[in-house]
C-alpha cells in the first residue's frame, strides 16, 4: 500500500513551498515564487514520485548545455570571419525575448526552454566567432575558464566554505540587475554611434569593471546550487528541473560572455 501523507502535513508542505525564495535573477518573479502545489498535487507527488531530485536538474542541464554546444557550432559556421552575422544578432533578440518570457510565465514551459537555449546558441556561435578572427586561442581560454569557474565554486558550496546567505543574495541579485541594465544602456549608445568606454576599453577602469562582473557571475552559480538544494528539500515537482536547469545555463553564459571580453581586453 502506498503512504498517503495526511492533511495536516501536505496543507504544511504547500505552505513551505510558497516560502521558497529565490537566490538566482532567473527565479525572483513573483509568479514563481506564489506557485505552491495544492494538497491533493503534493499527495500525487509522494505516490508517483514525481519530485524534484539534483539528477532531474543535472540531467536536464546537461542536455540544454549539450543543445547550447549544438547550436553553437551552427552559429558560428554561418558567420563570417570577423564580425557577428545578422543571424546570430537576431537570435541574440529571440534570447532575450524568450527569457523574459520565461522569467514572468507562472508555469514552467519546456519548449520555451529549449527555444531559448537554441537561440542563445546561435548567438554564442556567432560571437565566438567573431572574437577568434582576431584573437587565436580566444574560445578555448573562455570554454576551460567557465568550466574551472563552475567547478571551483560548486567545490566551495558543496564543502560549505562558500553559502549564499540573504546579504550576499541581495547584492547579487542588485548588482545583476544593474549590470544588464548597464549593457542595454550600451546597446543603445552604440545603436547610435556611439560607445560606453569603460565597457568597452582596455583601460584599468574598464578592466576591474569586467572583473567584477565576472565575480557575480560567478556568485550566481553559487545562488544556483543554493537554490537547487532549497527547491528538492521542499517537494518541489519534477516539472521545475527546467526552470532551474534554464537558471544554470544563464549563469553559464554570463561567466562565458564576461570572460570572452576580459580576455579581449587583456590581449590588446
Amino acid at each position: 500500500m502506498e503512504p498517503t501523507v495526511p492533511c495536516e502535513d501536505r496543507e504544511e508542505s504547500a505552505e513551505s513551498m510558497a516560502e521558497l525564495r529565490s537566490t538566482n535573477p532567473v527565479f525572483t518573479n513573483r509568479a514563481f515564487r506564489q506557485q505552491a502545489p495544492t494538497p491533493d498535487e503534493l499527495q500525487r507527488m509522494y505516490d508517483g514520485g514525481d519530485r524534484l531530485t539534483v539528477d532531474d536538474v543535472v540531467v536536464h542541464t546537461g542536455g540544454l548545455l549539450a543543445l547550447l554546444g549544438v547550436m553553437a557550432a551552427i552559429g558560428w559556421a554561418i558567420s563570417p570571419s570577423g564580425r557577428v552575422s545578422p543571424v546570430a544578432i537576431a537570435a541574440l533578440f529571440v534570447a532575450f525575448a524568450l527569457s523574459l518570457v520565461i522569467v514572468f510565465t507562472r508555469m514552467v514551459r519546456p519548449a520555451l526552454v529549449v527555444a531559448y537555449t537554441a537561440a542563445e546558441g546561435l548567438f554564442l556561435g556567432g560571437l565566438s566567432h567573431a572574437f577568434e578572427t582576431f584573437r587565436s586561442g580566444i574560445v578555448a581560454q573562455a570554454l576551460l575558464g567557465t568550466g574551472a569557474i563552475f567547478v571551483v565554486m560548486l567545490l566551495l558550496h558543496t564543502s560549505g566554505r562558500l553559502r549564499a546567505t540573504p546579504r550576499m543574495t541581495r547584492v547579487v541579485i542588485g548588482a545583476s540587475f544593474g549590470i544588464v541594465a548597464l549593457f542595454l544602456v550600451d546597446l543603445v549608445v552604440n545603436a547610435l554611434g556611439g560607445s560606453v568606454g569603460i565597457l568597452d576599453g582596455n583601460g584599468p577602469l574598464a578592466i576591474i569593471i569586467s572583473l567584477a562582473i565576472l565575480v557575480i557571475g560567478a556568485l550566481q552559480f553559487t545562488l544556483d546550487f543554493t537554490f537547487v538544494e532549497q527547491a528538492v528539500s521542499q517537494g518541489a515537482p519534477s516539472r521545475e528541473a527546467w526552470r532551474l536547469s534554464y537558471g544554470l545555463v544563464v549563469s553559464f553564459v554570463w561567466v562565458y560572455i564576461t570572460l570572452l571580453r576580459l580576455l579581449n581586453q587583456l590581449r590588446r
